[in-house]
């Protein structure tokens, strides 16, 4: 019979707080993600209702939270098992900064008609310094 596999000396198992925290991230940052645009094709007039935009919101959420899943594990096996704290601040920051292309790319389809957010679809509340 054949025992599960002990760490190597120095290195601790992966625990419960780090799956935890690898959900929280991985769920906030595709909510945060499709909350951002929803609200920019609600204000902008873009779409047809809103259950013909929930399809693309799946694919945008998804395509996010697994972006930033990604950077956790990344964060977590450069800084170590043993910590928490720094992965989780670095990929926080990392979501933030990648919630500029992510908007940047959907925002609005090439070609859509300008209706309520001239010029080129960038919703009000958007921060002018910023290009979209």
């Amino acid at each position: 019979m054949r025992s599960s596999p002990q760490p190597l000396r120095g290195e601790q198992p992966y625990s419960a707080a780090s799956w935890l925290v690898g959900w929280v991230v991985f769920l906030s940052s595709g909510f945060v993600a499709s909350v951002l645009l929803n609200s920019a094709w609600v204000d902008c007039d873009i779409g047809v209702n809103a259950s013909a935009n929930l399809g693309s919101l799946v694919v945008a959420s998804t395509v996010m939270a697994t972006v930033s899943t990604s950077v956790w594990a990344l964060m977590r096996w450069a800084t170590g098992r043993r910590r928490l704290l720094t992965p989780f601040l670095l990929t926080t920051a990392t979501g933030i900064l990648l919630l500029w292309p992510f908007m940047a790319f959907w925002h609005a389809p090439d070609g859509y008609p300008v209706s309520t957010c001239p010029p080129d679809n960038v919703p009000p509340w958007w921060p002018p310094w910023l290009p979209l």
